[in-house]
């Protein structure tokens, strides 16, 4: 079994998640309104889940539209006399 060197290490460390702690919270309060109205702690952790993800198809969608739009504007501002 191989081990690990001291510089493999410091790479896994390295990587870093950037968690929006606002947007967390609000879900867990809206997780937390749905088990007191819905009684089911399943269904309101999946819709947790279906927030996280429309949450990130929705950041997505929207670098990529400004990458797209910068890609024009910068294409576009060589082609001004």
């Amino acid at each position: 079994m191989p081990v690990a060197s001291g510089n493999d290490i410091n790479i896994l460390m390295r990587v870093k998640t950037k968690i929006n702690w606002k947007l967390t919270l609000l879900f867990l309060v809206v997780t937390g309104g749905l088990i007191f109205l819905t009684h089911s702690f399943l269904m309101s952790l999946g819709i947790l889940l279906l927030l996280f993800v429309g949450d990130h198809f929705a950041q997505e969608f929207d670098e990529r539209r400004k990458r797209k739009s910068e890609r024009t504007d910068n294409t576009e501002g060589g082609k001004h006399i």
